[in-house]
């Protein structure tokens, strides 16, 4: 079974050759490509923070290669509050280790990380898996998150 991002890159090279198959299901390409500077924004103008990073991961599948990804993540986010400046970095952090590019130097800043453990979802009967489950970029900030929180469809 493949990763969504073995998935992701699998679609795009696809479609570059010619497999109009694979256009049914991605959505039309964005003019601004988001970036997780962007994502900051939106969350500080009040967007959750769920729906911006999943934003995001959805307008990421249009990277036309490691280098796009980087400009995407590169740019350091302006500051909204602890959680989701922690929670960007481990984005950056995870994207940057799937597309096998450096991380940002901002994302592994020391203030880009949690002093305490913070589970993003209210459930708390998906705690103990959540532990189990976060990737590791997210983990090593104190933050759990389910396995499939980061999957995009």
């Amino acid at each position: 079974m493949s990763t969504p991002s073995e998935r992701i890159w699998a679609a795009l090279s696809a479609e570059e050759d010619g497999d109009d198959g694979v256009r049914a299901y991605l959505p039309a390409r964005p003019r601004n490509p988001e970036t997780l500077a962007n994502a900051a924004e939106r969350v500080a103008a009040g967007t959750p923070l769920r729906a911006a990073a999943a934003d995001f991961l959805d307008d990421l599948r249009w990277a036309r290669d490691t280098e796009d990804v980087a400009r995407r993540i590169d740019a350091e986010p302006a500051r909204v509050d602890g959680h989701t400046d922690a929670y960007l970095a481990a984005l950056a952090e995870h994207v940057a280790y799937h597309a096998d590019i450096r991380v940002p130097r901002w994302a592994v800043a020391p203030d880009r990380f949690l002093d305490h453990f913070w589970w993003p979802s209210r459930t708390k009967g998906l705690r103990a898996r959540a532990i189990v489950e976060a990737p590791a970029a997210f983990r090593r900030r104190g933050i759990f998150i389910g396995a499939t929180t980061l999957n995009r469809v």
